[in-house]
């Protein structure tokens, strides 16, 4: 059976669309614009402080919160990075305790990898400190 369908139209959305129409511009920059903002706000209202025996991280924009684990108890450390974060030379430091208070991610830290390694040999030097021995289960 024949059939005598015909294509009137057919369009596909692309980038021309923003030539058009430039209410999308102003969206896209407004909304890029607001996500850089909170961003913002949210780095300079976080501190991460690291000593001989403790990671402390205070953050909060209306309130404050402060979380601490013991060096002698960081079990792990990692290091994740996203492709712009690495283009600008920034990380996030994924911390393992086995502290109550849990785990910890640091986020958008300048040198990631030299903070990190900053923490293992503080944690290393803080378990010898206090006797602490690590049991591994194989």
């Amino acid at each position: 059976m024949e059939s005598n369908e015909q294509t009137i139209w057919e369009e596909k959305a692309g980038l021309k669309d923003f030539y058009v129409n430039p209410v999308h511009w102003v969206l896209t920059f407004f909304t890029l614009g607001i996500y850089l903002l909170i961003t913002y706000l949210v780095r300079i209202n976080s501190r991460y402080t690291l000593t001989s025996e403790r990671l402390i991280k205070e953050s909060g924009i209306l309130s404050k919160s402060r979380d601490e684990i013991e060096l002698f108890r960081v079990k792990d450390t990692a290091v994740k990075a996203t492709l712009f974060q690495r283009f600008v030379g920034y990380g996030n430091i994924a911390v393992v305790s086995t502290d109550a208070s849990g785990n910890f991610i640091l986020e958008n830290l300048p040198n990631a990898m030299e903070k990190r390694e900053q923490i293992r040999m503080m944690s290393n030097k803080s378990r010898e400190a206090n006797g602490v021995r690590t049991i591994i289960n194989e």
